[in-house]
Formats: structure tokens, sequence, C-alpha cells
């Protein structure tokens, strides 16, 4: 299987199992598309369609309808190139705003050595740690805390794969991100320094953590979806482009 596809999969099998541990969330595999309603993060990029092929186009405005009855904001996350039919018909229904997410992959052996001076990373079991992690996030992200509470909590932490990490320096919060084993791969999300404390290899540093913890359990394959801050310090690291992801929302 291409890069690419092995890439996909494992990012639908992720939201999936994140879906699982919420009552009122959703991750249906419908016939050409994914339908995505996670009413703990209303936010467009975790509320949404993302389509497989063109067949099931003419669906598109049903599926978003759905998400607009449960009062949520909703997106349409396409693979560049891959259904035009689909990306014709969010854009007629309003969804014009256009954001680059690139898919990202590494090997072992494509990663360099990551670390940062007096940094210490460890994996977050709970306590103060899992506090500091949502506060580290969401100060990285520019978001409020409640926002990204649903992803900072024990039962996510117990989560068949997920393992969270947090660097600190002088015993400060600088740093985090999450690795997520699929298969025989491993996704890195959430990787985030908030702005006083960049430009000293922290968020290289975490990111790199999460890639080799994975590989170290088996992985053959890292992959991530980046930010176009982001871009520049995956490839440094070793991180190739293999697909490119684009988030339509209104």
């Amino acid at each position: 299987m291409a890069e690419a596809e092995r890439v996909h999969q494992a990012l639908r099998t992720a939201f999936e199992r994140m879906c699982g541990l919420f009552d009122d969330a959703r991750f249906e595999r419908r016939e050409g598309y994914d339908f995505i309603a996670f009413p703990p993060i209303p936010i467009a990029q975790f509320n949404g369609v993302w389509p497989l092929d063109d067949r099931s186009a003419p669906a598109l405005s049903a599926a978003l309808a759905e998400l607009d009855e449960l009062g949520l904001p909703s997106s349409v996350q396409v693979r560049r190139g891959r259904t035009p039919a689909f990306e014709a018909e969010a854009r007629r229904l309003g969804f014009g705003n256009e954001l680059e997410l690139p898919g990202m992959a590494a090997r072992s052996g494509d990663l360099p050595s990551a670390e940062a001076s007096g940094l210490a990373v460890s994996r977050v079991s709970g306590g103060r740690d899992l506090d500091d992690a949502l506060e580290t996030a969401a100060a990285g992200f520019g978001a409020p805390a409640s926002a990204m509470a649903p992803l900072y909590t024990p039962d996510v932490l117990a989560l068949d794969g997920f393992s969270l990490y947090l660097g600190r320096a002088d015993g400060a919060p600088v740093s985090t991100s999450v690795g997520v084993d699929v298969d025989d791969t491993v996704g890195i999300f959430n990787v985030a320094t908030p702005a006083e404390h960049r430009g000293r290899g922290y968020g290289a540093a975490l990111t790199a953590t999460a890639a080799r913890e994975g590989f170290d359990s088996g992985a053959e394959l890292a992959w991530l979806q980046s930010s176009a801050m982001g871009h520049s310090l995956y490839e440094r690291l070793g991180f190739r482009d293999v697909e490119t992801y684009v988030l339509l929302t209104r």
C-alpha cells in the first residue's frame, strides 16, 4: 500500500477510536465518505465530511445539514485532486475557505537525533502533568483550555495506543505532543509550544519523541498533518509530503 493511503487509513482509524470514547460523538463510514460529528469539540475541523470518492457527492448537502441540526460548525476535508465533484459541491454550498494540511510521513531511518538543551521529556500518566499538558497545548494553539479539555482526560489517556508527552525546562512545562499507534504506524498529533518557548527546538524534540516511541513499539511509519507554521520543522526532522489535505470551511 502506498504511504499516502497508509496515512489516510490510519488517520481514519485514529479519529474513529477517539469518537468511540464519547457517547455523543460519531464516526460513520458511509458509502463514499466518512461522517464525523464530535460535539465535545465544536470546531469545524472535528466535525464534517471526509470524501472517499465522488459517487456520493450529491449526498454532501444532507450530511452537512445533519451537523447544522446539531448546532455544530462543519468542514469538508478532501485529498487534493482525488474527489473533484465533492470539492465542487462543497464550494457551491459556501465552503470556500481553504486551508492546506500537508500529510507527511517518515521512517525510523529518516529521523535525526532531536534533542533540546535543558529539556526533560516524560510520558504523561495523569495528575498535574495532564493539567499542564492541556494548558501547554491550549497556549501553543492559542485556544481556550476548555475547547481542548475533552482530549486531555484519563479516559483518553487510557485509549489503546495513545501516548501523551510533556516537555519541561527548568521544571516548567514548555511543549507537548501526542502519539497514536495505529496498526504498523504512529500518528503524531497536537504538537504545541507556547510562543514564549519557541525557537529552542522543543517542538522538534517532542515530535521526535512521539515518533521514536512509536517505532520502538513496532511502527514502520510515522505520520502527521502539518500546519503551515510546523511544515519546515517537520521537514528538518525527516518527514516528507505524501498527501495534500485541504480543509474547506464556510
